[in-house]
């Protein structure tokens, strides 16, 4: 089983958890609200039950206006990519919010393929696939 989806939202990075004011620990809130955003981009479609699978992930980011003509050129070829935000906190945030409603828990993600492009518009494209 194949299912690819699009999360329409600029890809946010996952943050580390804060100290509260009492010594309590908390996410903040932009890293919850993108990961609720992944979820309901989701929801209703099919459940990978305690099955080993594959994740492939694109991270579209808009180009910046203030690149040149020929920078952005650059950038929709290829030759220029996004270098904001580790690309690791971005698979990590998208990982927790389909954990629990995509599969029932991220030990059964056998591979993970990332890349962060420029593009038109900022969107993520997520291709999950059963491992037969």
């Amino acid at each position: 089983m194949k299912v690819k989806f699009k999360i329409p939202t600029i890809p946010v990075a996952k943050q580390r958890p804060r100290l509260g004011k009492y010594g309590s620990v908390y996410t903040p809130t932009k890293t919850k609200v993108f990961e609720e955003i992944c979820r309901l981009a989701y929801r209703n479609r099919f459940y990978f039950e305690d099955k080993y699978i594959s994740v492939k992930i694109l991270f579209k980011f808009e180009i910046p206006s203030s690149y040149s003509k020929k920078k952005k050129q650059q950038a929709l070829e290829g030759k220029i990519r996004p270098t904001k935000a580790d690309i690791d906190n971005y698979i990590k945030s998208v990982l927790d919010g389909l954990n629990r409603v995509a599969w029932s828990d991220d030990r059964y993600i056998s591979s993970i393929c990332a890349e962060k492009i420029f593009s038109d518009k900022s969107e993520i494209i997520v291709e999950i696939e059963d491992v037969e």
